[in-house]
């Protein structure tokens, strides 16, 4: 059947430019728009994790792999576990995620509405679902099939590809979304656990590094890049090169320069949680198909302060190539917000409240905007909202 193909080539250009949801997790109702890059900052348990859970819930829906709505609300542990708690009645208890997106000259809009189905089942139902393309609806259910068919609001259009045919292209952009969230020790034990295809947290990271569907020249010159990044931001490192075992398993192969005439080998069993971590970070820049958009959670972590300095930048350079790619991430990092080049529109704030969590960009905000213009940093700005309730009251533990 021929040799590797070549690695996959997108030509969309498409980005998310606003979000809003209504009674998801910690969001009784936020809206927020977004460029090619955000970061979300907060206090912990303000729901971080949640917004990018909202991007990641869309693409579990479009992508076949994600197993559509049912399976995308099962496994976050049903409506009740994804449903706000403090909505109440609010939105008549449905929850809402509306994603706006740019597509060239286009204007797209998807509107996905889920209540539960109640009478003993508790199935999500799709409510509502909306598509709009620069102002002309394609799609508004409940439509006459559904009314003739109940089953039908099991699914939305979206995962259906008898349904989507009009706006296809909507349901391929969100199947592309890539979640990262690499474990280190999940990448050194990939041996002992049953990997996961696409796995966020690491189980098939060197099998996916290693895969057919990459052409070798293509792998190299990936590896090539990250090796000329690692050899900046590691002591001592000289080369990475990914070896086949005796039982075909792939593994990482680290080379360093010591007092040795030869290099000293080793593999991801023996590399620091830091030196994982910023490997898989740079990978997943490198294979960022163009015009897709990539969820990060807290990449600083592990990581050297020197290296973390330099994150946004190393971002930036990533995204520089295309600029319709778009990069999303957490961070609790004053060094990653003290960069130069972020600006006010690109840091979205989360706050907790007594009716949920509310959040705002930087921007948005006229103290925010007066305090920066004064010239204070970002981390100045926001210090004092970051703060746990009494984070002094930790010490009498």
């Amino acid at each position: 059947m021929g040799g590797p193909v070549t690695a996959p080539v997108y030509t969309m250009v498409m980005m998310i430019s606003r979000l809003e949801l209504k009674n998801w997790r910690n969001f009784k109702s936020l809206d927020v728009r977004l460029g090619s890059r955000l970061l979300v900052v907060g206090a912990n348990a303000t729901g971080k994790s949640n917004f990018l859970d909202a991007f990641r819930f869309l693409h579990d829906v479009a992508s076949p792999a994600g197993g559509g709505l049912r399976a995308a609300v099962a496994q976050r542990g049903g409506l009740g576990k994804v449903r706000c708690l403090f909505a109440r009645t609010y939105n008549q208890g449905k929850l809402d995620l509306r994603v706006e997106l740019r597509d060239g000259a286009d204007e797209w809009t998807y509107l996905l509405q889920i209540e539960d189905e109640g009478m003993g089942n508790h199935r999500p139902l799709v409510s509502r679902e909306v598509v709009e393309r620069n102002g002309l609806t394609l799609l508004d259910r409940p439509d006459d099939k559904d009314a003739k068919d109940a089953e039908l609001r099991t699914q939305t259009a979206l995962e259906q590809v008898s349904a989507n045919v009009d706006f296809r292209v909507i349901a391929d952009y969100l199947a592309a979304i890539r979640y990262t969230h690499l474990v280190p020790q999940m990448i050194r034990e990939s041996d002992r656990v049953m990997p996961k295809t696409d796995d966020p947290f690491g189980s098939d990271f060197i099998a996916r590094m290693n895969s057919k569907r990459i052409n070798e020249r293509t792998r190299r010159a990936w590896l090539g890049r990250v090796q000329a990044a690692l050899k900046a931001a590691v002591p001592q490192f000289d080369s990475l090169e990914i070896e086949t075992d005796d039982r075909g398993r792939p593994h990482l192969k680290a080379g360093y320069r010591t007092f040795r005439p030869i290099l000293t080998s080793q593999d991801e069993r023996d590399l620091s949680d830091g030196t994982l971590r910023l490997i898989g970070l740079l990978w997943s820049l490198v294979e960022l198909p163009a015009g897709s958009t990539l969820l990060l959670e807290e990449p600083e972590l592990s990581l050297n302060e020197h290296v973390v300095r330099v994150l946004p930048s190393v971002l930036a350079a990533a995204q520089r190539g295309d600029q319709s790619s778009q990069v999303i991430y957490t961070t609790h990092s004053g060094e990653i917000l003290r960069d130069e080049g972020l600006q006010p529109d690109e840091v979205l704030l989360l706050q907790a409240g007594d009716d949920g969590t509310f959040g705002a960009l930087l921007s948005d905000t006229a103290r925010d905007v007066d305090e920066l213009t004064l010239g204070l940093t970002i981390p100045e700005v926001i210090s004092d909202r970051m703060l746990p309730p009494a984070p002094r009251q930790l010490a009498l533990f």
